[in-house]
């Protein structure tokens, strides 16, 4: 069978969709990090302790930070609120505001964060090695949630299960109805 011929059938097709949707968002998502400057340049926010600037299910757009020094510290009421910062804390990501720093004796910083819905400041300090990035002021609401939906594995497994199927179905049911329409012509003949 010839190339041409081969990529006339659907599922041939249908994979070549599959394979251009894949790259295009692992292009864009490297893209963007590298153009942002971190491994994470877009977020969903897990949670409402930063509510009312950030509700849990915003998509969030996150740039990286190259000197912790350039981090704006401050209470969110103050005239210049410090920034939100985006940080590694227990495999979790954390989006809370940097309230005050401070340097350590071997130079790097340590920021206590506090997220604004929240009573209370945060427990441990976030050292400067844990910052994935700063905050861009840049959301989508509720788009996040898609990606919160995701998270448990059990869901990604079934969502991944059920699109095989549909792909099969799609791929399947018009050979198979053509090979019983066959069948069914050949056997009307024999009548």
């Amino acid at each position: 069978m010839k190339l041409p011929e081969v990529l006339k059938r659907d599922y041939v097709q249908t994979i070549i969709m599959i394979a251009i949707v894949v790259l295009s968002v692992l292009v864009f998502w490297y893209g963007l990090g590298f153009a942002l400057g971190t491994d994470n340049p877009i977020l969903a926010v897990a949670s409402g302790s930063m509510e009312p600037v950030l509700y849990k299910g915003d998509l969030i757009v996150i740039e990286g930070i190259q000197d912790a020094a350039d981090i704006q510290v401050g209470l969110k009421d103050s005239e210049q609120p410090g920034d939100i910062i985006v940080f590694h804390r227990y495999d979790e990501l954390i989006v809370h505001r940097a309230v005050n720093v401070s340097l350590n004796l071997d130079g790097t910083y340590s920021f206590i964060t506090w997220g604004d819905n929240n009573n209370w400041p945060d427990g441990p300090t976030v050292d400067e090695s844990d910052i994935v990035g700063r905050y861009l002021e840049i959301k989508i609401p509720w788009l996040g949630n898609i990606a919160l939906f995701f998270l448990d594995f059990e869901v990604k497994v079934a969502f991944i299960a059920l699109w095989i199927a549909v792909i099969v179905i799609v791929e399947v049911a018009p050979s198979v109805r053509k090979r019983l329409k066959r069948e069914n012509d050949d056997t009307s003949l024999y009548k």
